[in-house]
């Protein structure tokens, strides 16, 4: 299966960079970015709000030098109109980033292309996005995938925006199926991503009250292990890859009713006591009035990874929402929004391995999996909420807590934060502080650390070229003392 989905997604590919080379681009605009920076910092790593949520752009080390360049082509707008309902159009785009510094790295951070026939869209490569209910412009990450690392290379067939299932418009939904690859990591080579989200919304476009709500789920699959693995006596090399495991990843059957584990030619096929895989999602809730002035929005966001969900053990946590936007606005505060994550229940301390209580699901470990020992992370950085990183990147801790550097010591969170966007004549602004108490791991010694963190962004338009002044502070706490400086030049054409 690995192979043919690898095939697959190799000739999508291909298509459709030929379409989008060779097929005829009159009066279709395409648009050209180059964009060159410096990164500085007190320490030798980079402020939180200047790296996060940068899909892997920037990395942790500072004191460097980047240079960017893409280019993108965005559907044609005749497809949106009325007469053109129902044609076939056409996109793609490619960014490529330099680094040099402390650290010396070339990132294609954007490959893809992609096709839409009607609200239906077929796409393939890396390409940035985000999942999950949430102001996406201001928020301080959704939950299971922020925008935090890089993009994952995927192939996906999705309704990307609300699609209306009747002609008044009263119930609409949009969602996404996807494969995507992990490829290689310090524990794992080649395991697989399975996505599939399902959002509806309920109101009329023209209603001022609207009603969301959906989920989403993500699974870490396959793959060959990187480390000796020993399960009941039997060595594990790989994770399995046929069709009958990917059905169960699909559709997160649990295997507890097997009593071993089933293991062919080294391929544990069926983890027993176990789904297949590493499952983790968020369960999504909104609902948003619009005026003619302005436009308020409040979600939250409910985590599932072990069960805790299910029996309304972990329902304490979630990430909780408020945002609030001047429509129209040409000066003055734009756009506000404020939440509040917390992660620190996860069911409690006692997990469901610890005890034959199956309602008592806790130490949900969120973002650690015994199976898949990097966790939720890809390319070192986490995927989701960029609040609970990886041990190399909580510079404040101590790094001998855990030997993978990749491991999530710190998962337990609560977490303020407050973003602003702002206008005075044609700068534009950006301020948020963020304001932390950090719990550590329930399988580490316990520790109360509090962290705060602080961004001020300017963004200059000079005719073609826009300047961007990023400035920056952490407090000592799980991340060292720290005072940042990143600018930007972009040229736009």
């Amino acid at each position: 299966m690995p192979n043919y989905l690898h095939k697959i997604y190799s000739v999508i590919l291909c298509v459709l960079c030929y379409t989008a080379t060779y097929a005829q681009t009159t009066s279709r605009k395409i648009r050209y970015e180059v964009e060159a920076g410096t990164y500085l910092s007190s320490t030798s790593t980079n402020p939180f709000w200047i790296r996060s949520n940068q899909y892997g752009e920037i990395p942790l080390e500072s004191q460097g030098f980047t240079l960017r360049a893409q280019i993108q082509k965005e559907y044609d707008p005749y497809l949106s109109s009325k007469k053109g309902k129902g044609k076939f159009s056409y996109g793609y785009g490619a960014r490529a980033v330099l680094n040099a510094g402390r650290i010396n790295q070339v990132l294609i951070s954007e490959l893809y292309g992609k096709l839409r026939y009607g609200a239906v869209e077929l796409s393939a490569g890396r390409r940035r996005g985000i999942i999950g209910l949430v102001d996406s412009t201001l928020s301080s990450g959704s939950y299971i995938w922020s925008g935090n690392a890089l993009p994952m290379p995927k192939v996906e067939i999705s309704i990307p925006n609300y699609m209306p299932l009747f002609k008044n418009g009263l119930i609409a939904v949009k969602g996404n199926y996807a494969h995507g690859w992990f490829g290689r990591n310090d524990s794992l080579d080649n395991s697989y991503l399975h996505q599939k989200s399902l959002y509806i919304r309920l109101g009329k476009p023209s209603w001022r009250f609207k009603v969301y709500g959906g989920f989403n789920h993500q699974v870490q699959w396959g793959g060959r292990l990187l480390y000796n693995r020993v399960d009941n006596g039997v060595k594990i090399t790989r994770y399995g890859t046929d069709w009958e495991t990917y059905l169960y990843v699909v559709n997160g059957k649990s295997l507890y009713t097997l009593d071993t584990l089933v293991v062919q030619n080294g391929a544990a096929s069926a983890e027993g006591g176990n789904r297949v895989g590493n499952h983790l999602g968020s369960l999504d809730l909104g609902l948003e009035y619009e005026s003619e002035n302005s436009r308020w929005l409040f979600y939250r966001q409910s985590f599932y990874e072990a069960g805790a969900l299910f029996y309304l053990n972990n329902v304490a946590d979630g990430l909780n929402g408020i945002s609030f936007v001047r429509k129209n606005a040409q000066f003055g505060i734009i756009r506000v929004v404020f939440e509040y994550l917390q992660t620190s229940s996860q069911g409690g301390s006692i997990s469901s391995g610890r005890t034959s209580i199956s309602q008592l699901r806790g130490a949900e470990d969120y973002f650690n999996n015994g199976r898949y020992i990097d966790g939720w992370v890809y390319k070192g950085q986490t995927i989701g909420t960029p609040y609970i990183m990886p041990l190399r990147y909580t510079s404040g801790l101590p790094q001998n807590l855990d030997s993978n550097p990749n491991r999530i010591v710190n998962n337990r969170v609560e977490v303020y934060t407050l973003g602003i966007m702002s206008r005075i004549g044609n700068v534009d602004l950006l301020t948020r502080f963020t304001s932390s108490q950090n719990f550590g791991n329930y399988y580490y010694p316990p520790f109360s650390i509090s962290q705060k963190s602080f961004q001020q962004q300017f963004i200059v338009p000079v005719n073609k070229y826009t300047f961007t002044v990023n400035l920056a502070y952490d407090s000592e706490g799980v991340l060292q003392e720290n005072y940042g400086l990143n600018f930007l030049i972009k040229r736009t054409f």
